[in-house]
């Protein structure tokens, strides 16, 4: 038989209802987080908020920063699924990314901030085995490495670093932190993030011009 012809059973009413509760306290954290920031929310207002007791919330998120996993792991996703099919150019992917990027900052700009923050800095924080799925810096590597088996980017880079060196500069454009509002249109901070990243800061060595030579000049 093959693995083609293997159907997945359908869910469970108990693991459909497990779904249900776990979405439930994930929306309702992140309506709070949008509301009022990540670190001014406690576990028990999402509580409330989702109709649930504390030991529930504990049997779906074992902390209050899972919860940012799970954004994590959702953003990863959505992405994933816009980067598959077609598959074009790493480039364009980054280009993809960097777009999707802006638009969750402006719908959730204090979560992304807080992920990105226990992504990057804290290491391990973001571990959370029993959700599942790839985070966002694990996106970023596929498609480092995607770009590096084509030769379109250096291979003796580590596709860990770059991924890394991608969400930090993502993070620190997005939030404010090198362009005040208005000094730079949404297009031109994309644009420089890309050239940055893909480019660094090094200017190109002139090409050595061709010349013909001159009459008389013995060359």
């Amino acid at each position: 038989m093959s693995f083609e012809s293997i159907e997945t059973a359908p869910p469970t009413r108990r693991a459909r209802k497990k779904e249900r509760t776990r979405r439930a306290i994930y929306d309702a954290a992140l309506a709070l987080f949008d509301q009022r920031g990540f670190a001014a929310v406690t576990i028990e207002e999402v509580c409330r908020a989702a109709d649930v007791a504390r030991g529930t919330f504990f049997l779906h998120f074992p902390s209050k920063a899972a919860l940012l996993f799970e954004f994590n792991r959702r953003l990863a996703a959505e992405l994933a699924a816009c980067l598959v099919e077609p598959r074009g150019s790493a480039v364009g992917e980054y280009r993809r990314m960097v777009d999707v990027f802006g638009q969750r900052w402006l719908t959730h700009s204090d979560v992304m901030g807080a992920m990105l923050r226990e992504l990057l800095v804290t290491p391990g924080a973001m571990a959370a085995p029993e959700s599942g799925g790839r985070d966002l810096r694990d996106l970023v590597e596929e498609i480092v490495r995607r770009g590096q088996q084509r030769g379109e980017f250096r291979r003796n880079v580590s596709a860990r670093l770059a991924a890394t060196m991608f969400l930090t500069t993502s993070a620190a454009i997005l939030s404010g932190a090198v362009y005040a509002e208005g000094e730079a249109s949404p297009v031109e901070i994309r644009n420089q993030l890309l050239h940055a990243i893909l480019h660094g800061l090094l200017e190109p060595k002139p090409r050595l011009k061709w010349r013909p030579a001159q009459p008389g000049s013995g060359r």
